[in-house]
């Protein structure tokens, strides 16, 4: 356990030295959600868009910008340049450092939705959550949801600039079908299906359902679990270390 510690604590340092990936996970989302709320005065529009919909935009871009890019490029990055099959032959086993980089990401998750959350309420005026436990809980989930897609994706990439390629591939669809362009209730009844068991989607429809103080649907819970299971199964099957 201390070495998996020891691990984190290098692996943060490591983090906080890339100024582009703090940018687009921390700055970028911020960046959105100050310019959407200055054009808005937060408490929805006319048109049905909920309040919610501006902060778990931003969680969403956030965390799935972690997941699907930042994790995927670091390990394919590692195991490209031999780091995991050097670790495989000292008593630090390379195990140690995936599980050091998931806790890294998902604090870094847990960071980016305090910000959104604390951002909104104080400087915009949205309200908190009106379901807190839901709420943390549909977090937590898509937080996780894309972490696994992230290990999945480095499983199957053998290089960082490919794992960097496939996952930039894969979020921005997601961020259409989960409704980040057009708001889920706006989009077409064809396609909003989709927004129901993409991860991005339920995620933020998730938290958009606690942040109106209900709980969120079964139907998204169980879209995020299945995508984590489902990931994660086949991560364990696929990834290499070398």
């Amino acid at each position: 356990m201390s070495q998996t510690l020891t691990l984190t604590r290098i692996e943060s340092k490591l983090f906080v030295r890339e100024w582009t990936t703090l940018f687009f996970v921390f700055v970028l989302p911020i960046g959105l959600l100050t310019i959407f709320s200055l054009m808005d005065d937060g408490s929805g529009s006319s048109d049905g868009i909920p309040a919610s919909f501006l902060p778990t935009m931003a969680i969403g871009i956030g965390v799935g910008i972690l997941g699907m890019t930042t994790l995927p490029m670091i390990l394919a990055g590692y195991r490209e340049k031999g780091v995991l099959r050097r670790m495989s032959t000292t008593p630090v086993r390379p195990v140690k450092l995936l599980i050091a980089q998931l806790l890294l990401h998902l604090a870094a998750g847990v960071v980016v939705i305090a910000l959104i959350v604390g951002l909104g309420t104080l400087a915009f005026g949205f309200e908190l959550p009106g379901s807190p436990v839901p709420f943390v809980l549909s977090a937590l989930l898509y937080t996780v949801a894309q972490l696994a897609i992230g290990v999945l994706i480095a499983g199957l990439v053998p290089t960082a600039k490919g794992a960097s390629i496939v996952g930039n591939i894969l979020f921005f669809p997601s961020m259409f079908f989960a409704g980040v362009w057009t708001p889920g209730d706006l989009m077409p009844e064809s396609i909003r299906w989709l927004r129901d068991i993409t991860p991005m989607g339920a995620g933020m429809t998730s938290m958009q359902d606690a942040w109106a103080g209900q709980w969120p649907g079964l139907v998204h819970l169980a879209a995020l679990v299945t995508a984590t299971v489902a990931c994660v199964v086949l991560a364990a099957r696929f990834f290499r270390w070398e």
